[in-house]
């Protein structure tokens, strides 16, 4: 495999660059490294490669989207600090989760601005994959393309010259199977060397830009004409930006009739024309899928008309039976081992203290643990139904029915989520693109009853409604 786009130290300085390691080491930060790429990718999967069990969960500066990070050794020598920002096919954002990626690649004085990106691709679809990856490559960006999922390529008889298209794309290339740690090494040694930049470019803004551009590009003291390009776009949205810049930004963008929607279509247009003829010498495909994919099959049974909804019914009914009934089982034990504990101490000891740890501590502790088995459960069954793609197609099916109350099919996911607890429903409703969409799901989701408060409404239907059959069979507090 050839080096482009690596810079590799001469022989002379390897001496002298071990004792400053050496003698510095302690001193010196730690490499900065994002993994981007698009959703199902295999991005987590690499992630998760990379830095074993040496990772964290935080959040990004002054949002609550989930930041994941570790630290990855990748040679004897050399350590790294990796960054798995949210998935996403554009660096045009729709959610919450991906405008934190353009706050974090638009600011070269940000912190946590890395050295350098590596950008995961499913080798199975590299024509929609590469639209982010050419994007990432016109900002000027060090890119390291980890070509992942070659299994399934190889399955759906997609060859890829891999010589042909690192030329094309001007940085280096690891074909990779992330699930299986295939490429883990050879993607550790690239990431250890020091990367410049490649020099392919795969857009060019149209010419009646530039003075626009120049004048953005002067203002904010960027480097390239691309980066001033999404600083037209997106300035509202780009959250480092004071009042001012954005107003300057504004003036520029009225002045000379800058229209973004139809750039970014136009964009998108171009750069799929310009991947086509990449792809046309180092891509091929030396059989087609005469079967119908299994996927397909599945899809028609799991999005009827009927059926799919009947399905449906049936796994929330499952669901809401794991957190109501089986978790009750885990719950009696936690209560069970909280009066233990309690039951213990008092048999041991006596004073006001005890009566403090044993009735105040211990008891709002397990009024607390005791909902643990029921969010655990909850979460559990989500991420399963989203790893098999069950969720989006959920999603798709619901998405009719929710219009008509001014919600979104991703509504589905924080609304079945509020019937455990509401903060991470509300939380998980940053997917969601549209802000009008979003805001009525946060604001309906408080009203799902979650498992807290069935206590409290049976204690004000005991006191409020009458105990009064009706029709014989029935109750009117039922």
């Amino acid at each position: 495999m050839s080096s482009a786009g690596i810079r590799i130290a001469p022989a002379g300085a390897a001496a002298s660059a071990a004792t400053l390691e050496a003698t510095g080491a302690a001193s010196r930060s730690l490499t900065r490294i994002a993994l981007i790429g698009n959703p199902n990718s295999g991005k987590t999967s690499l992630f998760n490669q990379l830095t074993g069990l040496n990772q964290k969960v935080g959040n990004f500066p002054g949002v609550t989207v989930d930041r994941k990070t570790g630290v990855s050794q990748l040679t004897p020598q050399h350590r790294a600090e990796i960054i798995d920002l949210p998935g996403t096919y554009s660096l045009y954002p729709k959610s919450l989760d991906e405008k934190v990626i353009t706050d974090l690649l638009y600011d070269r004085a940000s912190a946590q601005y890395p050295d350098f990106v590596v950008v995961t691709a499913d080798a199975s679809n590299l024509r929609r994959n590469l639209l982010l990856f050419t994007q990432l490559a016109d900002l000027g960006l060090p890119l390291v393309l980890a070509l992942n999922m070659m299994d399934v390529a190889a399955q759906h008889g997609i060859n890829i010259d891999l010589e042909a298209l690192q030329q094309e794309l001007g940085v280096p290339i690891i074909p990779m199977n992330a699930r299986k740690g295939i490429g883990v090494a050879a993607l550790k040694i690239v990431m250890a060397q020091q990367l410049d930049a490649g020099t392919n470019r795969f857009y060019e803004p149209d010419e009646s830009l530039l003075p626009m551009l120049r004048q953005i590009r002067y203002y904010f003291n960027l480097h390239n004409d691309y980066l001033a390009l999404h600083y037209a776009h997106q300035f509202r949205h780009i959250s480092f930006l004071s009042a001012d810049d954005k107003a300057y930004i504004g003036e520029l963008v009225a002045k000379y009739n800058f229209e973004p929607t139809p750039r970014q279509a136009q964009e998108t247009i171009d750069r799929y024309s310009r991947i086509n003829e990449l792809l046309l010498d180092a891509v091929s495909v030396t059989r087609t899928e005469k079967a119908e994919p299994y996927s397909n099959r599945i899809d028609r049974v799991l999005t009827h008309r009927v059926w799919g909804y009947l399905i449906f019914l049936l796994i929330l009914f499952l669901l809401f039976q794991a957190v109501f009934s089986w978790a009750s089982y885990p719950m009696e034990l936690i209560d069970q081992g909280v009066a233990w504990i309690n039951g213990l101490i008092q048999s041991n000891f006596n004073g006001p203290l005890i009566s403090l740890l044993t009735e105040g501590v211990l008891a709002g502790l397990g009024g607390v643990l005791i909902f643990i088995p029921q969010i655990a459960l909850l979460f559990a069954f989500i991420a399963v139904l989203e790893e098999t793609g069950y969720m989006a197609r959920v999603t798709f099916m619901m998405d009719r029915i929710m219009r008509k109350f001014g919600l979104n099919g991703k509504s589905v996911v924080p609304l079945i989520s509020g019937m455990a607890c509401a903060v991470p429903a509300i939380m998980s409703a940053r997917t969601i693109e549209n802000r009008k969409d979003r805001m009525i799901t946060i604001f309906v989701t408080p009203l799902m009853s979650c498992s807290a408060r069935i206590p409290v409404y049976t204690v004000l239907i005991g006191l409020v409604v009458p105990d009064q059959p009706v029709l014989g069979v029935f109750n009117l507090r039922g």
